[in-house]
């Protein structure tokens, strides 16, 4: 067994030691910490010494274009992250849009750093079509998950959702298991609904027509503007932070938030805090054998 905070810093100095290796480690642990293997270290076979560069953006710029096909991924988004807080800190708004990334896992992390300078944060990344439009019946779009995060302490919120009803990653565990789908989520290659994973032509949107156009400005934001789709290296990805407290008359931000949590939890609802785990959390043998193995193959390249 490990310890989350052992295994983010052994991680850590194995992707290089930066700040955005220990940004890109907290990410990839935490994912198998919340029982999310396939956004973890299963990432790191995609590792390689010539990837541990990152394409460096011109700073402080608000708004940025960077290719990342030949770098990491978790590696790229994270120094992506990096740089654009130290550009909103300077302009007060700034966004990056990545091209050619591959997998990455989830966005909650990112945004969750951004959040933590003092800053909102928005993410979102498009893909390979997988999901139909609402009312429709075939892929156009990709799960296409957008993060919004804002807040310290126990005020501080974070959105990390996908626009479709499923993951791809949900279709392929079903496939291996044999597990039905739940009902309302896919169709297969004549439109029909179905609950077998090998019929799987395209998703439907979560909540349909929302979800659709939540995905939908995803791909606007991550493929059109940013020239992510269709590109054949990997996703595209925006970032966009601000700061709410840039002018003076926006200095009580921080208690209008406070305020809101207070009638939307005293309402019923929940406030989503984005999976962070306690440094403490200990990781079981499979986790550690897992880890060890990728950090022996990272440490002699």
């Amino acid at each position: 067994m490990i310890r989350v905070q052992d295994a983010v810093e052994r991680l850590s100095a194995a992707l290089g030691g930066s700040a955005a290796a220990k940004l890109a480690a907290s990410a990839l642990v935490e994912a198998d910490a919340l029982g999310l293997p396939r956004f973890g270290i299963a990432m790191l076979d995609e590792w390689t010494a010539q990837a541990s560069a990152v394409p460096e953006a011109v700073a402080p710029q608000a708004v940025s274009w960077l290719d990342c096909s030949a770098s990491f991924a978790p590696l790229a988004v994270a120094s992506a992250t990096l740089d654009l807080a130290e550009a909103t800190r300077r302009l007060g708004i700034a966004a990056v849009f990545l091209r050619g990334v591959r997998g990455f896992g989830r966005l909650a992390p990112f945004v969750r750093h951004l959040a933590d300078a003092g800053l909102v944060g928005m993410a979102g990344a498009e893909g390979p079509p997988f999901v139909a439009p609402h009312g429709g019946a075939r892929p156009v779009i990709g799960t296409n998950p957008f993060a919004l995060a804002m807040g310290h302490g126990d005020d501080r919120v974070i959105i990390d959702i996908a626009s479709s009803s499923a993951t791809m990653a949900d279709i392929r565990n079903a496939r291996t298991d044999g597990t039905p789908l739940r009902e309302g989520i896919a169709v297969d290659g004549e439109g029909r609904p179905t609950t077998i994973a090998a019929e799987v032509a395209a998703l439907l949107p979560r909540g349909g027509q929302i979800g659709s156009l939540l995905g939908l400005v995803v791909e606007l934001m991550a493929g059109v503007a940013g020239a992510g789709r269709g590109d054949p290296k990997g996703r595209g990805v925006f970032l966009l932070a601000f700061d709410p407290g840039a002018a003076e008359e926006r200095t009580g931000w921080q208690e209008k938030l406070a305020a809101l949590k207070s009638d939307w939890t005293g309402g019923g609802g929940y406030w989503p805090r984005g999976g962070a785990v306690l440094p403490d959390t200990v990781l079981d043998d499979d986790f550690a054998r897992r880890f060890d193995a990728h950090l022996a193959r990272m440490n002699t390249r």
